[in-house]
């Protein structure tokens, strides 16, 4: 049996556990007009899966009468949006239109064949994707907008949320799942403009729980190799339920398993592997974007085992209160670390205390 695992960003793993839920009610969403789920914002921080469910969702949706428009907001944002909903079009459906036109102006053009001297404001994105939307809405079909990795909240992204309350109102049969690190979503909710969408269903992608990743570890890898139920455990625990890490893990201990390492010494070589691939792949990019006032919170954090007490923080730091509190909540806005009850504080991600000590040291 091949490696079960991938920890490739970007890519659906072939085990993926722990969204089940998610993604059946964001399906059953499809079928249900007036449910919560017809408009999902999924927030997570980079390694929470966000990318693989949107991928399961859109794999998994077989129904012929859902066009799911997969785009990442980069570049031309509603020209991705008008081009990829034009191509998901059944041909008897596109016949109602010319051919694309020529981009002009970085607004791409649709005209229909019986009108072409359309005047200018035909070519405004909520008057293409509705006369797009009237053609498939008269043949029954739904259409799914799947957005990942939503960087940021500029004019582009703006016009589409707000074409697209605009087509909830006009009664469309249209669904929408964004994907976004907690600082911009949050960033995009606080926008005055875009006051609809504080009435989405929000999901926090939180960790695998523990059950999940030992079960689904002595399933494959347990099974496969005949190891101690000990150290499948060891590697249920060391993930922390972080799904990256439940693939990085899983993948290395297999790798080396396969190898005929012996069990002992292949866990603590998965367990290092995987470490330097996190160092490598998630806690350099988040680390990169922390201010100088959030590395020296962070670094008082990374002097304890477990979770800090916020009053250590702020001795440690000798910054007063109302100072350190604000960095206190700048890094659990942006899902760099979490509360633990009162005036307690944990690190979100594992392995960040180990990283933190090495760019202490360095």
């Amino acid at each position: 049996m091949s490696n079960p695992y991938n920890p490739s960003f970007g890519q659906k793993p072939e085990r993926f556990i722990g969204r089940q839920a998610i993604i059946f009610e964001i399906l059953n969403a499809l079928e249900i007009y007036n449910s919560p789920w017809r408009t999902t914002l999924l927030v997570g921080v980079r390694g929470s899966g966000k990318t693989a469910l949107l991928t399961d969702i859109k794999e998994t949706i077989s129904e012929s009468d859902v066009l799911v428009v997969s785009v990442t907001p980069e570049g031309q944002l509603l020209d991705d949006i008008l081009s990829n909903l034009y191509e998901q079009m059944p041909k008897t459906i596109r016949s109602a239109f010319t051919k694309v036109s020529a981009v002009s102006l970085g607004k791409l053009s649709i005209e229909f064949k019986d009108d072409r001297s359309a005047p200018e404001f035909t070519k405004n994105f909520r008057y293409q994707i509705t006369r797009m939307l009237e053609q498939l809405q008269k043949k029954k079909y739904k259409v799914l907008f799947l957005l990942d990795e939503t960087q940021k909240h500029d004019s582009d992204m703006r016009t589409f949320i707000s074409t697209y309350q605009h087509l909830i109102r006009e009664r469309f049969d249209v669904s929408l799942v964004m994907a976004g690190l907690p600082k911009v979503v949050s960033d995009i909710l606080n926008d005055d403009v875009l006051t609809f969408l504080r009435r989405a269903k929000q999901v926090s992608l939180e960790n695998v729980p523990f059950s999940a990743v030992l079960q689904e570890y002595a399933e494959m890898i347990g099974r496969e190799y005949r190891i101690k139920d000990e150290i499948i455990h060891q590697a249920a625990v060391t993930t922390k339920g972080y799904p990256y890490l439940i693939q990085l893990l899983g993948y290395y201990l297999w790798e080396f398993l396969c190898r005929g390492e012996e069990e002992n010494e292949a866990l603590q070589m998965a367990c290092d592997e995987s470490m330097a691939m996190m160092f490598q792949n998630v806690h350099t990019l988040l680390y990169r974007e922390l201010s100088v006032g959030d590395k020296a919170f962070v670094k008082a954090m990374a002097v304890d085992d477990g979770t800090s007490k916020f009053s250590d923080i702020i001795k440690r730091t000798g910054k007063s209160k109302n100072h350190a509190s604000t960095y206190r909540i700048r890094l659990i806005d942006s899902g760099y670390v979490r509360a633990m009850g009162y005036g307690e504080l944990a690190f979100s991600i594992p392995f960040t205390k180990e990283f933190i000590e090495q760019e202490m040291y360095y």
